[in-house]
């Protein structure tokens, strides 16, 4: 009997950590699992936006429709007196991000002008290509009986067209001419609504660089 007993006390000792062993691993491997669903569900919400085609909602899907990649509309024709003065119009484009679409936010602005008679319409950037700030028109005065455009930062000035203007007595600063844009003509032309390839170019440098 006690020969017994001393032949199962070391086989119960030998499986005593074998077991212990088996319990640590199954919790380790729970464990190891656990963090692995975690680390997934939190990986595929961060990669979602990434990964998802991006859609705009339909009914404003609907109304961009047609016309050239990266046009917004500005304004009608019949908005643009064709008078020769020239008018400042918001531009409003939608944004859409990974998260969020919101629709009509404002990106900037332009100067919209036409003369008597013509659909064509000129439109020149209201950002002043000096330092950044926003250009004005003035009304026309003795040196310039057709009125120009003026930055109020540092005295810059532009004629009509947009060319450097120099003003007797105030040095023009600007390192070029107000910055023109793109008209979707064809589009003009089909639907008399004026629609512009909105762009920001970088400031105090004598080309038109885009900002990415």
């Amino acid at each position: 009997m006690s020969k017994s007993r001393e032949s199962t006390a070391p086989a119960a000792a030998n499986d005593r950590p074998r077991r212990n062993f088996l319990v640590e691993f199954g919790a380790l491997a729970a464990g190891a699992v656990g963090a692995l669903v975690s680390l997934g569900a939190g990986l595929a919400v961060l990669l979602d936006p990434l990964i998802r085609k991006q859609q705009v909602p339909g009914k404003y899907r609907q109304a961009s429709g047609g016309g050239q990649e990266g046009f917004v509309r500005v304004a009608t024709l019949d908005a643009v007196p064709d008078d020769g003065v020239p008018r400042r119009f918001p531009v409003l484009a939608d944004q859409l991000d990974a998260w969020n679409f919101a629709p009509n936010q404002p990106i900037g602005a332009v100067f919209l002008r036409r003369e008597a008679g013509s659909s064509e319409v000129q439109v020149l950037h209201s950002t002043c290509p000096h330092a950044g700030c926003a250009v004005t028109f003035k009304a026309a005065d003795a040196e310039q009986p057709q009125g120009f455009y003026h930055c109020p930062c540092h005295n810059s000035a532009f004629a009509l067209s947009g060319e450097k203007l120099d003003r007797p007595g105030k040095e023009n600063p600007s390192p070029r001419p107000l910055d023109a844009l793109e008209v979707d003509t064809q589009r003009l032309q089909d639907t008399g609504e004026v629609w512009i390839k909105f762009l920001d170019f970088y400031t105090g440098r004598p080309d038109m660089k885009p900002k990415i």
